[in-house]
């Protein structure tokens, strides 16, 4: 029976079926033609599109047969509703997600991957698409009768999930290696409603029960995303082999150190630009800095203990500002701090941000300093090379990059393209090869660390790109490695690896704030 309501949906969807899988394949074709350039104008709109059109394909052929009301002729024919539910989720894996799966495999192998890389890249991104997009767009689908009644409750769910964002609310892991957790827990519990719900309908025919497990699943889902962040850290160091190498490492306060001195052109508030937050959110949340009037001090650090070929990356620092009488006067987070091996026991400044308002009240006041760091050690897995003009190399667990200089003459480009997730931490420096001078590193570190394979968008592949400045047109900064010496320059690729998850506490006491403003300015880089 499984295969005759099969054939009878695709003899009434085939046209659908057939649009759906051109459009998958145009898609496909647009992003081999971009090559390794991330978020390209077929990117991720044209991934919400084809999101859009799967989703609309499988509900259609639910509604085929739909589960609500009492008009449908399966429930008089001798049809066992086993088989119908059996029917729909074979018509959605291979005639929706068949498609996306051989042009993720397809994209693999055209662009030089082995099938090996490809079909397990491919695998793991249809795997998550069955759990996270067609499982629960099935039992959605199922709780209504029509389109209308299925619209309006995807826009309900919408609503749901955007209003967080339109409050300015900020989930804890946003934008952290940990944002998976609550990720994960949210998708485990949306997958388990649907399983409900797909039981609930199919073989006892309980809309409004499933109705409410599928909403509650949905609201309980919105709340998971702001997990606190030390219950997701937690679950990170159970889930997470480590190899307790980070014994050793400690933090403490250097009370003579120097203060902050800004670079060229550099304000108190400025972030910069890292992979997945590019030159225009680094000006808008520049501007929502300067905006907030907040003040930043920058206390000298001291972390020994880090292993020479290693790299500390604070994924978190949580900062508190104690009064003498004891009360709390700030909770908040510190600036990103990133520290190489070979710079262990040197002093850093750690940024605090403190509202101008409290600044105003207290920075001549002595405070104690409690900062709580999270920190991840990263190892040194494989160094490359390349030619830091119209540079192409293949890099085992990198993936296959190239380097162009930008239009403007002021930067080389670093792109590369991998089967499966992105590596979590790259460091790229430009070096002239010939007397070893080198431009300052850029960090490419942007880490996720779940302990499994496989995302929903764009496709199977990762698309990153860095860029190393080796020309100031202001005249502010000067470069070691400029224009002329691009020629006889290559691009010093490093790849790290995470190894472990820790916390590091200090209390530094009876500190004043305005003794440890910024001192001024560095024209230029060291030669």
């Amino acid at each position: 029976m499984v295969r005759h309501i099969f054939k009878k949906d695709w003899l009434l969807l085939w046209p659908l079926v057939v649009a759906l899988a051109a459009f998958q394949g145009a898609v496909a074709f647009a992003r081999f033609r971009a090559g390794q350039v991330p978020n390209s104008l077929p990117g991720v709109p044209a991934s919400l599109l084809v999101i859009l059109a799967s989703l609309l394909v499988i509900t259609l052929v639910v509604h085929q047969d739909p589960i609500p009301g009492t008009r449908q002729d399966w429930l008089v024919r001798p049809i066992r509703r086993r088989d119908l539910f059996l029917s729909k989720l074979l018509f959605s894996v291979l005639l929706v997600q068949g498609p996306w799966f051989m042009t993720d495999l397809w994209q693999g192998l055209a662009n030089g991957f082995s099938l090996a890389e490809s079909l397990t890249a491919a695998a793991a991104c249809a795997f998550w698409v069955l759990l996270a997009v067609t499982v629960p767009v099935l039992a959605l689908a199922a709780l209504t009768a029509g389109m209308t009644e299925t619209i309006v409750a995807a826009l309900g769910v919408f609503a749901l999930l955007i209003v967080p964002a339109l409050m300015g609310v900020t989930a804890p892991t946003a934008m952290s290696g940990f944002a998976w957790v609550p990720s994960l827990v949210r998708q485990a519990l949306l997958l388990a409603a649907a399983v409900g719900v797909l039981i609930l309908q199919y073989r006892w025919r309980r809309t409004w029960t499933a109705r409410g497990l599928f909403a509650g699943a949905v609201v309980v889902g919105v709340l998971v995303r702001f997990l606190p962040w030390q219950t997701a850290f937690t679950i990170d160091q159970a889930l997470a082999a480590s190899t307790g190498d980070d014994g050793s490492v400690a933090v403490s306060f250097v009370p003579g150190g120097e203060r902050y001195r800004l670079g060229a052109g550099q304000g108190l508030d400025d972030v910069v630009e890292k992979p997945e937050f590019g030159a225009a959110d680094v000006a808008a949340e520049n501007q929502k800095r300067r905006a907030e009037g907040a003040r930043t001090v920058f206390v000298p650090v001291r972390v020994s203990g880090l292993p020479s070929d290693a790299r500390l990356l604070a994924d978190r620092s949580d900062v508190t500002l104690i009064g003498r009488d004891g009360q709390i006067v700030h909770q908040g987070t510190g600036n990103d701090l990133e520290l190489r091996g070979t710079d262990a026991n040197d002093p850093v400044h750690q940024g605090i941000r403190v509202p101008g308002a409290i600044y105003s009240r207290v920075s001549t006041e002595p405070l104690d300093v409690h900062i709580a760091y999270s920190f991840t050690l990263f190892r040194r897995a494989a160094t490359y090379a390349l030619a830091a003009r119209d540079g192409d190399q293949r890099m085992p667990g990198v993936g296959w990059c190239s380097t162009i200089v930008n239009d403007a003459g002021t930067r080389v480009l670093f792109r590369c393209l991998q089967p499966g997730e992105r590596p979590q931490c790259l460091v790229v420096v430009l070096e002239h090869t010939p007397t070893g001078q080198r431009n300052p590193e850029v960090s490419m570190c942007a880490p996720d660390y779940a302990p499994y394979r496989g995302h929903v968008l764009p496709d199977a592949l990762s698309r990153f790109m860095g860029a190393l400045p080796f020309y100031d047109p202001s005249g502010a900064i000067r470069y070691p490695v400029g224009g002329p010496q691009l020629a006889e320059a290559r691009v010093v690729v490093t790849d790290f690896r995470p190894t472990s998850h820790f916390v590091r506490r200090i209390v530094i006491p009876s500190v004043r704030l305005q003794d440890w403003q910024p001192a001024g300015s560095v024209p230029t880089w060291p030669q």
